[in-house]
């Protein structure tokens, strides 16, 4: 799929990229294309996993039909959870936002050598946990302080309906500290990629199709 490629082939090192996705999707189609780009391009993933999200998506896939076996040698960080898929390589206690940004990078840093695709599975989970608006911004702000972070590239596969009931507030802050959004919407039986933000223009406006 040429047309995937493209798309993520235009996202630069330090970028963040949001993939926005309802609740009666199925992110891990993006997943799994964005997993086998990455390894033909050589890049290393770390997949940071909330609250067994990965988990949750390997299970769909297999029920889909879908070889899952991409999963088994990438590395994990997880926060919270219980259920391992992949070679986890960390784990995180669900803390303060700060106490969480601080063990984060500490994990991730000895793995960052060369590109690193960092996918981001669950994080609006966590915006269920935020007990104020104060929080919320920590939470945001903890995330923004990677935007730029040129050892890696990091994709956030958003539920938007999870987090516009967990903390609606939140949706607009993370879009705004974006540097590319992707909607997934369905288009008959397939879903579909629409690229509604990014800093590059020659992908600004993309579509494709997954079955």
């Amino acid at each position: 799929m040429s047309i995937v490629r493209n798309v993520w082939g235009g996202v630069k090192p330090g970028e963040t990229v949001l993939i926005e996705h309802s609740s009666t999707g199925a992110p891990y189609l993006g997943l799994l294309h964005l997993i086998n780009w990455a390894k033909e391009k050589g890049y290393q993933v770390v997949v940071a996993d909330a609250l067994d999200t990965l988990y949750l998506y390997k299970a769909q896939m297999k029920l889909a039909g879908l070889d899952t076996s991409i999963l088994d040698d990438v590395k994990v960080i997880k926060f919270g959870g219980r259920l391992e898929v992949g070679h986890v390589v960390g784990r995180l206690h669900i803390k303060e936002p700060v106490i969480r940004e601080h063990e984060y990078k500490r994990l991730f840093e000895p793995l960052s050598g060369g590109a690193v695709v960092n996918p981001v599975l669950g994080i609006e989970k966590l915006f269920f946990l935020a007990e104020s608006k104060r929080e919320v911004l920590s939470t945001v702000n903890g995330l923004l302080s990677f935007v730029g972070d040129e050892q890696k590239i990091s994709f956030y596969f958003i539920s938007t309906d999870l987090l516009k009931s967990a903390a609606p507030e939140a949706l607009p802050l993370l879009e705004e500290l974006a540097s590319m959004i992707v909607r997934v919407d369905m288009e008959g039986k397939s879903h579909k990629f629409s690229v509604v933000k990014s800093v590059n223009k020659e992908v600004l406006g993309l579509t494709f199709l997954l079955p």
